[in-house]
């Protein structure tokens, strides 16, 4: 009996210990790099010269890899400690990064269809191109890695990310391009970024350092 409360107990810990390593607000800051990136590689593609363009997207991805990293160790180790998870929980992050993977390629394929080969791409009317392709590649994959990795922030995240598109191009209608895309994924991006600075501040706050380990 003592063991089987042992064991329950140690499960406890885990699933708590896994919630907190998103308390932080560190992936929501990362994410948030990332959309502001695509709108970036989006918007300046046009006035960067061929391939560089490519390459701004990446950047980004650099940046905001060095921000997860950087933050990680000296922000969130010192407060929580390097936990180390069960097979389950590995397996959830597996899970999720193989269906990320394919989706991407499956997104990947779609696009270079559209510009290789119009008449074979998908063909929805007016904007319902940018709502569809962004609510069943982008929202509800994120919405998926949102149910396996157990973090409920991020299927807000996720609908607003896959409205991007779709909202890009009915302020169309009245911006012209590329300030359009510039502006959605900034305001979408800036709403990530700042959901997860007010989580970083709270679980700064939430779990002070000593003075001996600020030393």
């Amino acid at each position: 009996m003592k063991k089987i409360t042992e064991n329950i107990d140690l499960k406890e810990i885990e699933k708590k210990s896994w919630r907190s390593t998103f308390e932080d607000g560190i992936l929501d800051i990362y994410f948030g790099i990332l959309v502001l990136g695509i709108g970036m590689g989006m918007t300046l593609s046009p006035v960067v010269p061929n391939p560089f363009d490519k390459f701004i997207p990446f950047i980004f991805i650099g940046i905001g890899l060095a921000f997860f990293l950087t933050t990680k160790k000296f922000i969130t180790q010192p407060r929580l400690g390097v936990v180390k998870f069960g097979l389950k929980r590995k397996g959830r992050k597996l899970k999720t990064l193989i269906m990320l993977s394919i989706n991407f390629i499956i997104l990947l394929i779609l696009f270079l269809i559209r510009f290789i080969n119009p008449e074979l791409s998908l063909d929805f009317p007016g904007y319902l191109e940018g709502l569809i392709l962004g609510l069943l590649f982008i929202t509800a994959p994120i919405c998926f890695a949102a149910y396996f990795i157990q973090y409920s922030r991020f299927y807000f995240i996720g609908l607003l990310v896959g409205l991007s598109f779709f909202l890009s191009d009915l302020f169309s209608i009245f911006i012209p391009e590329p300030f359009d895309t510039l502006i959605v994924f900034s305001i979408v991006s800036g709403a990530i970024i700042a959901m997860g600075i007010i989580s970083l501040i709270k679980f700064i706050r939430k779990y002070p350092l000593s003075k001996e380990e600020m030393t």
